[in-house]
Protein backbone atom coordinates (compact mmCIF):
# COMPACT_ATOMS: atom_id res chain seq x y z
CA UNK A 1 0.00 0.00 0.00
CA UNK A 2 1.09 3.79 -0.92
CA UNK A 3 2.64 5.56 2.04
CA UNK A 4 0.30 7.78 3.91
CA UNK A 5 3.04 9.20 5.93
CA UNK A 6 2.42 13.02 6.55
CA UNK A 7 0.15 13.31 4.03
CA UNK A 8 -3.09 15.31 5.44
CA UNK A 9 -6.76 14.17 5.38
CA UNK A 10 -9.99 15.44 6.66
CA UNK A 11 -12.73 13.44 7.47
CA UNK A 12 -16.42 14.17 7.64
CA UNK A 13 -18.91 11.92 9.86
CA UNK A 14 -15.74 10.63 11.07
CA UNK A 15 -16.69 9.86 14.59
CA UNK A 16 -18.23 6.93 14.44
CA UNK A 17 -18.86 3.62 12.10
CA UNK A 18 -16.73 3.85 8.92
CA UNK A 19 -15.51 6.88 8.93
CA UNK A 20 -14.19 6.47 12.11
CA UNK A 21 -12.42 3.57 11.29
CA UNK A 22 -10.81 5.54 8.33
CA UNK A 23 -9.61 7.91 10.53
CA UNK A 24 -7.71 5.11 12.43
CA UNK A 25 -6.54 3.41 9.28
CA UNK A 26 -5.12 6.63 7.95
CA UNK A 27 -3.60 7.42 11.08
CA UNK A 28 -2.31 4.45 11.82
CA UNK A 29 -0.60 4.46 8.00
CA UNK A 30 1.21 7.82 9.55
CA UNK A 31 -0.88 10.64 7.91
CA UNK A 32 -2.45 13.75 9.65
CA UNK A 33 -5.99 13.58 10.26
CA UNK A 34 -8.60 15.97 11.29
CA UNK A 35 -12.27 14.61 12.16
CA UNK A 36 -15.01 17.17 11.83
CA UNK A 37 -18.73 15.61 13.52
CA UNK A 38 -22.04 16.58 14.82
CA UNK A 39 -20.93 14.56 18.28
CA UNK A 40 -18.88 16.36 20.77
CA UNK A 41 -18.95 13.00 22.82
CA UNK A 42 -17.83 10.78 19.81
CA UNK A 43 -15.03 13.03 18.84
CA UNK A 44 -13.55 13.28 22.65
CA UNK A 45 -13.92 9.46 22.87
CA UNK A 46 -11.76 9.38 19.27
CA UNK A 47 -9.10 11.66 20.31
CA UNK A 48 -8.84 10.38 23.79
CA UNK A 49 -8.42 6.75 22.80
CA UNK A 50 -5.28 7.20 20.37
CA UNK A 51 -1.99 6.48 21.36
CA UNK A 52 0.29 9.76 22.00
CA UNK A 53 2.33 9.54 18.79
CA UNK A 54 -1.45 9.54 16.75
CA UNK A 55 -3.18 11.76 19.31
CA UNK A 56 -0.81 14.64 18.31
CA UNK A 57 -1.30 13.96 14.55
CA UNK A 58 -5.09 14.29 15.18
CA UNK A 59 -7.20 16.83 16.03
CA UNK A 60 -10.81 16.94 16.03
CA UNK A 61 -13.82 19.98 15.41
CA UNK A 62 -17.94 19.82 15.80
CA UNK A 63 -19.26 20.97 12.87
CA UNK A 64 -22.55 19.77 10.70
CA UNK A 65 -21.73 19.92 6.61
CA UNK A 66 -25.05 21.43 6.09
CA UNK A 67 -23.64 24.74 7.11
CA UNK A 68 -20.85 25.84 4.71
CA UNK A 69 -19.54 28.52 6.67
CA UNK A 70 -18.73 25.63 9.38
CA UNK A 71 -17.11 23.82 6.44
CA UNK A 72 -15.16 26.14 4.86
CA UNK A 73 -13.74 26.97 8.75
CA UNK A 74 -13.05 23.14 9.28
CA UNK A 75 -10.57 22.86 6.12
CA UNK A 76 -9.22 25.95 6.78
CA UNK A 77 -8.16 25.04 9.77
CA UNK A 78 -6.90 22.11 8.80
CA UNK A 79 -4.75 23.40 6.64
CA UNK A 80 -3.24 25.61 8.88
CA UNK A 81 -3.03 23.07 11.55
CA UNK A 82 -0.83 20.56 9.41
CA UNK A 83 0.26 22.86 6.68
CA UNK A 84 -1.69 21.56 3.41
CA UNK A 85 -4.84 19.37 2.74
CA UNK A 86 -4.15 15.92 0.24
CA UNK A 87 -7.68 14.60 0.40
CA UNK A 88 -10.95 14.81 1.84
CA UNK A 89 -13.68 11.63 3.03
CA UNK A 90 -17.69 12.62 3.59
CA UNK A 91 -19.40 9.77 5.37
CA UNK A 92 -22.17 12.42 6.53
CA UNK A 93 -25.16 11.42 6.05
CA UNK A 94 -28.38 10.52 7.70
CA UNK A 95 -31.47 7.77 6.58
CA UNK A 96 -34.00 10.18 7.62
CA UNK A 97 -36.41 9.43 10.60
CA UNK A 98 -38.79 6.70 9.08
CA UNK A 99 -36.38 4.98 6.76
CA UNK A 100 -38.48 1.72 5.61
CA UNK A 101 -41.67 2.99 7.17
CA UNK A 102 -42.96 5.86 5.68
CA UNK A 103 -44.24 5.16 1.42
CA UNK A 104 -43.33 8.34 -0.53
CA UNK A 105 -46.83 9.85 -0.07
CA UNK A 106 -46.51 9.62 3.88
CA UNK A 107 -43.52 11.38 4.17
CA UNK A 108 -43.67 14.94 5.27
CA UNK A 109 -42.00 18.09 3.89
CA UNK A 110 -40.11 18.26 6.84
CA UNK A 111 -38.62 14.52 6.75
CA UNK A 112 -37.77 15.77 2.58
CA UNK A 113 -35.90 19.02 3.63
CA UNK A 114 -33.57 16.96 6.76
CA UNK A 115 -32.40 14.24 4.68
CA UNK A 116 -31.70 16.07 1.68
CA UNK A 117 -30.44 19.24 3.26
CA UNK A 118 -27.35 16.39 5.01
CA UNK A 119 -27.14 13.98 2.14
CA UNK A 120 -27.15 16.52 -0.81
CA UNK A 121 -26.73 19.69 0.23
CA UNK A 122 -23.79 18.73 2.97
CA UNK A 123 -22.19 17.00 -0.05
CA UNK A 124 -22.44 20.40 -2.22
CA UNK A 125 -20.66 22.78 0.84
CA UNK A 126 -17.73 20.08 0.84
CA UNK A 127 -17.09 20.17 -2.62
CA UNK A 128 -17.46 24.16 -3.14
CA UNK A 129 -15.32 24.34 -0.42
CA UNK A 130 -12.49 21.89 -0.95
CA UNK A 131 -12.58 21.72 -4.77
CA UNK A 132 -11.62 25.36 -5.49
CA UNK A 133 -8.56 25.39 -7.26
CA UNK A 134 -5.79 25.78 -4.91
CA UNK A 135 -7.27 24.88 -2.39
CA UNK A 136 -6.07 21.07 -1.85
CA UNK A 137 -2.80 20.23 -2.90
CA UNK A 138 -2.17 18.82 -6.64
CA UNK A 139 -2.93 14.72 -6.70
CA UNK A 140 -5.56 15.27 -4.37
CA UNK A 141 -8.71 13.23 -3.44
CA UNK A 142 -11.77 13.86 -2.59
CA UNK A 143 -13.94 10.23 -1.47
CA UNK A 144 -17.92 10.11 -0.89
CA UNK A 145 -19.49 7.61 0.81
CA UNK A 146 -22.65 6.71 -1.13
CA UNK A 147 -24.72 3.63 -0.70
CA UNK A 148 -26.29 0.74 -2.77
CA UNK A 149 -29.33 2.85 -3.60
CA UNK A 150 -27.46 5.53 -5.35
CA UNK A 151 -28.17 2.98 -7.80
CA UNK A 152 -31.49 1.84 -7.31
CA UNK A 153 -35.18 2.49 -5.23
CA UNK A 154 -35.72 1.94 -1.86
CA UNK A 155 -39.03 1.05 -0.93
CA UNK A 156 -40.32 2.92 1.83
CA UNK A 157 -37.16 5.12 1.54
CA UNK A 158 -37.74 7.11 -1.74
CA UNK A 159 -36.44 10.67 -0.32
CA UNK A 160 -33.44 8.96 1.08
CA UNK A 161 -32.91 7.29 -2.40
CA UNK A 162 -33.24 10.17 -3.99
CA UNK A 163 -30.61 11.55 -2.45
CA UNK A 164 -28.27 9.20 -2.38
CA UNK A 165 -28.70 9.33 -6.78
CA UNK A 166 -28.42 13.34 -6.60
CA UNK A 167 -25.02 13.06 -4.83
CA UNK A 168 -23.55 10.05 -7.00
CA UNK A 169 -24.89 12.72 -10.03
CA UNK A 170 -22.94 15.41 -7.62
CA UNK A 171 -19.51 13.20 -7.69
CA UNK A 172 -19.34 12.43 -11.55
CA UNK A 173 -20.06 16.11 -12.50
CA UNK A 174 -17.53 17.13 -9.84
CA UNK A 175 -14.86 14.52 -11.37
CA UNK A 176 -15.29 16.04 -14.74
CA UNK A 177 -14.46 19.46 -13.73
CA UNK A 178 -11.53 19.01 -11.66
CA UNK A 179 -10.19 16.60 -14.04
CA UNK A 180 -6.13 15.16 -12.69
CA UNK A 181 -5.84 17.73 -10.12
CA UNK A 182 -8.53 16.27 -7.80
CA UNK A 183 -9.70 12.87 -8.35
CA UNK A 184 -13.47 12.47 -6.81
CA UNK A 185 -15.00 9.12 -6.51
CA UNK A 186 -18.08 8.07 -4.94
CA UNK A 187 -18.35 4.31 -2.58
CA UNK A 188 -21.89 2.59 -2.65
CA UNK A 189 -21.67 0.28 0.40
CA UNK A 190 -24.70 -2.06 0.97
CA UNK A 191 -25.47 -2.52 4.17
CA UNK A 192 -22.86 -2.16 7.01
CA UNK A 193 -22.86 -3.35 10.78
CA UNK A 194 -22.75 0.31 12.40
CA UNK A 195 -24.44 2.24 15.21
CA UNK A 196 -26.95 3.82 12.18
CA UNK A 197 -27.44 0.27 10.54
CA UNK A 198 -28.21 -0.54 13.89
CA UNK A 199 -30.05 1.97 15.20
CA UNK A 200 -32.40 0.98 12.20
CA UNK A 201 -32.47 -2.63 13.35
CA UNK A 202 -33.68 -1.56 16.71
CA UNK A 203 -36.62 0.95 15.29
CA UNK A 204 -37.98 -1.90 13.24
CA UNK A 205 -38.97 -5.49 13.70
CA UNK A 206 -37.44 -7.83 10.53
CA UNK A 207 -35.22 -4.22 8.62
CA UNK A 208 -33.41 -5.59 5.82
CA UNK A 209 -33.57 -2.85 3.40
CA UNK A 210 -30.90 -4.44 0.98
CA UNK A 211 -31.30 -6.74 -1.44
CA UNK A 212 -29.90 -10.14 -1.46
CA UNK A 213 -25.95 -10.00 -2.52
CA UNK A 214 -23.39 -11.98 -3.74
CA UNK A 215 -21.70 -12.32 -0.50
CA UNK A 216 -25.06 -13.04 1.85
CA UNK A 217 -23.72 -10.42 5.17
CA UNK A 218 -23.61 -7.15 6.26
CA UNK A 219 -20.22 -5.47 5.52
CA UNK A 220 -17.94 -4.19 8.17
CA UNK A 221 -16.85 -0.51 8.62
CA UNK A 222 -13.58 -1.65 8.01
CA UNK A 223 -14.28 -3.12 4.57
CA UNK A 224 -15.26 -0.09 3.92
CA UNK A 225 -12.66 2.06 5.11
CA UNK A 226 -10.19 -0.01 3.40
CA UNK A 227 -11.15 0.92 0.12
CA UNK A 228 -11.36 4.21 1.22
CA UNK A 229 -8.29 4.34 2.26
CA UNK A 230 -7.03 3.25 -1.35
CA UNK A 231 -9.16 5.78 -3.07
CA UNK A 232 -7.48 8.57 -0.82
CA UNK A 233 -3.96 7.39 -1.69
CA UNK A 234 -1.80 7.74 -4.35
CA UNK A 235 -2.71 4.07 -5.82
CA UNK A 236 -5.91 5.50 -7.16
CA UNK A 237 -3.71 7.67 -9.52
CA UNK A 238 -5.91 6.60 -12.68
CA UNK A 239 -9.20 6.43 -10.96
CA UNK A 240 -12.22 8.66 -10.56
CA UNK A 241 -15.48 9.79 -11.10
CA UNK A 242 -16.02 5.86 -9.90
CA UNK A 243 -18.77 4.45 -8.09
Amino acid sequence: MASMQNKVFAIFGGASGMGLVTARFLLARGARVAVCDISADNLKQLHTSLPTDQSSHCFVQTGSVTDESAVEAFLTKTKSNFGKLNGVANYAGVPGHELGTEAIWQTSQEEYHFIMDVNVRGLFNVLTVSLRPGFLEDDSNVVHIGSMFSLQGFRNGAVYAASKHAALGMVRSAAKETGARTRVNCMLPGSIDTPMHQANLARIKDFDPAPKTAIPRDGRAGEVASVAVFLLSDESSYVTGAA
